[in-house]
């Protein structure tokens, strides 16, 4: 494959650099004039081109191109970032490079984000959401971006169209190296700062996240087969740990168990209602003098406190099974720096014998 990808300076574009198969080409659009806060892998800059998703076509010119499919990974992923910077990015970069994508003639997916879901509870729908009042700016530019495409995929010369809500993304699965503290990073961050160590949750919240290689992996399977089998109907699909994703419970009882002297003093467990939790992150800042840091952490409570679960039957009809499960100790051990337990091994050519015990 040779792809067209927007956003390769980001956390899921750098976990496609780190396991980019044999026989797949990327072509990053980059910036024209800035290097951006995290370059480019040096291996992939002689194939860049140079452009920007907020510009029609993302300034590019079609006829100069060659690829088999455009891949949208760019965003504005400050949660707290003004509506003007997620309108221009999440939504008119998701319709020019779907325009792009149909004057090419080649599949197109966009990465959009599982927070969609805004307050919605219960079992999410790998299909369009309704409209409602509860999602936060960043939420509401995702979901106007999945609307979008829809009106567009079903305009006269549609091509494929992937939507992958993708998950949480913490650093990657064997080096930990991360290339922001977002998400559950931000739980990390705020462990000795929680208000008499509270920390408000429902019963059943879930955590969906995934290390941002093994997103990558999926991703990348993903748009194999929807170049393979060019659906005509547009897709949805939840690229995350799905049902096998962990309660937050069951992660902090992870870092426990790895340093129980470091987390010894564990947030107090209190069930939260869902409207005061979701109205608390979605306003707090309207009556509160928060800084930004603050700000984007008071929304991550969202992402952990909510019972939920985003289900993965349309990814698995896709890609054929074989989907990642979440494993809260590495989960643990990458979010909080934290190294996994490791179990002692018998030394080579060394034999192995039970003690014999008195009597």
């Amino acid at each position: 494959m040779r792809l067209l990808v927007a956003g390769m300076t980001g956390q899921l574009g750098a976990g496609i650099t780190e396991v980019l198969p044999e026989g797949t080409t990327v072509v990053p659009l980059l910036r024209a004039r800035s290097s951006g806060r995290h370059p480019v892998d040096p291996a992939l800059a002689a194939t860049a081109v140079h452009g920007d998703v907020v510009r029609p076509m993302w300034g590019l010119v079609p006829e100069d191109l060659e690829v088999d499919a455009v891949v949208n990974l760019a965003g504005e992923t400050n949660w707290a970032g003004r509506s003007s910077d997620l309108i221009g990015t999440n939504v008119l970069g998701a319709e020019h490079g779907y325009r792009l994508a149909r004057r090419l003639g080649v599949p197109y997916v966009y990465a959009s984000s599982i927070y969609v879901a805004g307050g919605m509870l219960g079992t999410v729908p790998e299909a369009p959401l309704p409209s409602g009042p509860d999602r936060t700016a960043y939420e509401h530019s995702k979901w106007l971006a999945e609307c979008r495409l829809g009106q567009l995929a079903t305009e006269p010369g549609a091509v494929p169209l992937l939507i992958a809500r993708v998950c949480a993304l913490i650093g990657n699965s064997s080096t930990g190296r991360t290339l922001k503290r977002s998400s559950l990073y931000l739980l990390a961050d705020r462990w000795d700062d929680l208000p008499a160590g509270v920390l408000p949750v429902m019963r059943g919240a879930l955590v969906d996240a995934l290390p941002r290689d093994t997103a990558a992996t999926l991703l990348l399977r993903a748009v194999r087969a929807l170049c393979d089998t060019r659906p005509e109907e547009p897709l949805v699909c939840h690229l995350g740990a799905g049902e096998t994703a962990p309660s937050v419970n069951s992660v902090l009882d992870a870092a426990h168990g790895l340093d129980p002297m470091r987390f010894r003093r564990e947030p107090r467990f209190v069930k939260a209602p869902v409207r005061p939790l979701v109205w608390l992150t979605q306003n707090a800042d309207r009556f509160a003098g928060l800084s930004a840091s603050w700000h984007n952490s008071l929304i991550g409570l969202r992402y952990v406190a909510m019972e939920r679960v985003f289900p993965r039957a349309v990814l698995a009809s896709l890609v054929g099974g074989d989907l990642p499960r979440a494993d809260p100790e590495l989960m643990a051990s990458l979010v909080f720096g934290l190294s996994r337990r490791r179990f002692d091994e018998p030394r080579k050519g060394r034999a192995m014998t039970m003690a014999r015990f008195p009597g």
